[in-house]
C-alpha cells in the first residue's frame, strides 16, 4: 500500500548518513559523471563515454559540485573515496 511505501521510505532515509542523503540527490546520469570525475577521467573522456559534449559533462560537474555542496575535485573525490564509490589504489 501507499502508506507502507512511505513509512518505508521514511524509515530508510533515517537510516542514511548526511553523505548518503547528498548523494541521494544526484540523478542517475549525476551519478555516473560523479564516479567517472572521481576516478580522474576528464571531461572529454567522459564525453567519449557517454556521447555527450563536453559543455554538458561541465554542466553535470557543476551539479554535481552545488547538490554535494562541494567546492572542488579535491573534496569530491575525498567524498567518492568514503562513500565507497571508488577506492584508493596504493
Amino acid at each position: 500500500s501507499i502508506s507502507r511505501r512511505v513509512i518505508e521510505d521514511y524509515v530508510s532515509l533515517r537510516k542514511k548518513s548526511p553523505q548518503e542523503l547528498l548523494y541521494s540527490k544526484l540523478s542517475n546520469r549525476e551519478r555516473e559523471v560523479f564516479q567517472m570525475i572521481a576516478e580522474g577521467k576528464s571531461s572529454k573522456e567522459i564525453s567519449e563515454i557517454l556521447f555527450v559534449s563536453t559543455s554538458t559533462v561541465k554542466t553535470h560537474r557543476s551539479n554535481i559540485m552545488k547538490k554535494l555542496k562541494m567546492n572542488n575535485i579535491s573534496q569530491l573525490v575525498q567524498f567518492a573515496i568514503h562513500l565507497g564509490i571508488v577506492e584508493i589504489q596504493s
